[in-house]
C-alpha cells in the first residue's frame, strides 16, 4: 500500500497485496457545503474512487439545510463518481444514526441518502482492494452547553467505554476515528485540558491497541498533527477551510474494487447504564 501525504510525498506500507483503488480521507467538514464541493473536486482532481469524512460530516437531515448539504454531496460524489463515506463525529444527529443502525444494522455502511453517501456505523469493517478499514466514531463537544439537546447536540456522541469493551481485537489495515488517540500526555489542543475529552482520547487509544492498524487517521481538533504510535501513523486532519490541510490521501491498489462489509462487533446504544449515570452528572 502506498500512502500520498497532503503534500505529495509518498510511503510504502508493510502490505505485498497488488492495490489499484485510492482513498481520499477529509477531516471535519461541518456541514460546509462549498467545503464538501472543494473536497470532492480535489479527490476527483487526484483521480480518487473513494472519499472517507473522519467525523463531523454535517449530518443534520432533521433541519432543511442538514437535508440539502447530505443531498447535495450524493449529487456530487455520484457526478464524479466518487464513492462518499463518512463516520459519526460529535456534531451528527445521532438519534437519527441509532434509527438507521435499529433498521439496517451495524455491519456494513448505511446510504444516506443513497450509495453515493453513506454512513460507516460504530464498529463497522469493510475492505477496499482487499484492505481491512473501521470506522468508530464520536467524541466529546466542549460547548455543549451552549447547544440545543436534540437539535444541536445529542447525548449518543461520546464513545461507550462498554462498546470498547467488547469490540473484537482482529487487526485492520486503517482505522478512521473522530477524536484523536491518547499520545502520553502530549496535548494537541485546548481540548486536552478537558477532563472528559481526555477519556474519550483515552477510549480511542483503546480502540487503536486493539485492532492495531498501520495508518489511523482521524479529526476533531482542526489542526494538521502526525505521529507515530508503535508502528502505527497517527493523522489528524484540519477542518474545512483548511485545504490541504484537511486531507490525506492513500492508494489501496488490488484486483477487488469492490466495497465489501465483514461482521464486526458494531456500535450498541443499549449498554452502559453507569455510562449514561456518567453522563446525567455532566448536566
Amino acid at each position: 500500500m502506498t500512502v500520498t501525504l497532503y503534500n505529495g510525498s509518498m510511503k510504502q506500507l508493510d502490505n505485498t497485496r497488488q492495490l489499484n483503488q485510492r482513498v481520499l480521507f477529509a477531516g471535519d467538514i461541518h456541514g460546509d457545503t462549498k467545503h464538501a464541493e472543494w473536497v470532492i473536486k480535489y479527490a476527483s482532481e487526484q483521480d480518487c474512487t473513494h472519499i472517507i469524512s473522519v467525523g463531523d460530516f454535517g449530518y443534520w437531515v432533521h433541519l432543511p439545510r442538514g437535508q440539502k448539504f447530505v443531498n447535495r454531496v450524493a449529487q456530487l460524489a455520484e457526478q464524479a463518481q466518487i464513492k462518499f463515506l463518512w463516520i459519526d463525529g460529535n456534531h451528527e444527529n445521532h438519534d437519527i444514526l441509532r434509527d438507521l443502525t435499529d433498521k439496517f444494522g451495524k455491519h456494513a455502511p448505511i446510504n444516506t441518502p443513497n450509495e453515493w453517501c453513506q454512513y460507516i456505523p460504530r464498529g463497522c469493517r469493510f475492505t477496499i482492494a482487499g484492505n481491512t478499514l473501521m470506522g468508530y466514531g464520536g467524541a466529546y463537544s466542549v460547548d455543549w452547553l451552549d447547544r440545543v439537546e436534540g437539535e444541536s447536540w445529542w447525548r449518543g456522541e461520546l464513545i461507550n467505554p462498554f462498546d470498547v469493551d467488547l469490540l473484537s481485537p482482529q487487526p485492520v489495515d486503517i482505522l478512521m476515528t473522530h477524536d484523536a488517540p491518547y499520545n502520553n500526555g502530549e496535548k494537541i489542543t485546548y481540548k486536552d485540558d478537558i477532563q472528559i475529552s481526555i477519556a474519550q482520547r483515552h477510549l480511542v487509544k483503546e480502540i487503536l491497541d486493539k485492532v492495531t492498524p498501520q495508518f489511523h487517521v482521524c479529526g476533531h481538533h482542526h489542526v494538521r498533527e502526525t505521529w507515530l504510535d508503535g508502528e502505527t501513523e497517527v493523522n489528524v486532519l484540519g477542518r474545512d477551510g483548511m485545504g490541504a490541510d484537511s486531507v490525506l490521501i492513500l492508494d489501496l491498489s488490488q484486483q477487488d474494487d469492490e466495497l465489501i462489509s465483514a461482521n464486526t462487533h458494531a456500535y450498541n446504544y443499549q449498554l452502559g447504564v453507569e455510562f449514561n449515570q456518567l453522563l446525567e452528572s455532566y448536566e
